[in-house]
């Protein structure tokens, strides 16, 4: 039997560069993904009685660096229109100040949150929010080398603590 070694050695050293090139190629691929900010919001209970439901906007960066001029944008204004249930109230210019663009957060360490109030559910849709009621926005961020991330959600009015809408008093 004949073996030619030195053709074969060649093509498991193409083989092991090109198998190096796509590792490398995957890795920096992965990690350009997870080496980013994560910015999410949420409506979080601040309280709760037997009459009504105070809320929270929370806004978390669970990232593994900091965000950046972080702002928020209605995706929907009917289905933020729609979520409302006391237009004319006193404190909607307050509760709705988190999508002035003005408001926006100028940097957000990885792992932090921050908050504003949200306005309130009560019995009968007697507070600023229809309880159970959803609307969509735009999350717009920039991660720390100036890279620009719009992510897209839905804010959901209800009582954070509880996913069922029922607990022990």
């Amino acid at each position: 039997m004949n073996f030619n070694w030195v053709g074969n050695t060649d093509w498991v050293n193409v083989a092991g560069v090109i198998a190096t090139t796509v590792a490398l190629g995957l890795s920096v691929h992965f990690w350009r993904r997870q080496f980013r900010p994560i910015v999410t919001a949420m409506v979080k209970t601040h309280a709760g009685g037997n009459t009504g439901i105070a809320y929270n906007l929370v806004v978390l960066n669970s990232g593994s660096i900091p965000a950046r001029h972080v702002w928020f944008e209605v995706a929907s204004p009917h289905a933020l229109n729609a979520a409302i249930a006391r237009r004319d109230h006193p404190a909607k210019r307050d509760w709705l100040a988190c999508f002035d663009r003005k408001d926006l957060i100028p940097v957000l360490h990885n792992g932090a949150q921050v908050s504003c109030s949200f306005g309130t559910t009560e019995r009968g849709d007697g507070g600023f929010w229809k309880n159970e009621a959803e609307f969509p926005i735009r999350v717009h961020y920039k991660g720390w080398f100036g890279t620009t991330y719009i992510d897209e959600m839905k804010l959901r009015i209800v009582d954070s603590d509880t996913f069922t809408g029922f607990m022990w008093e």
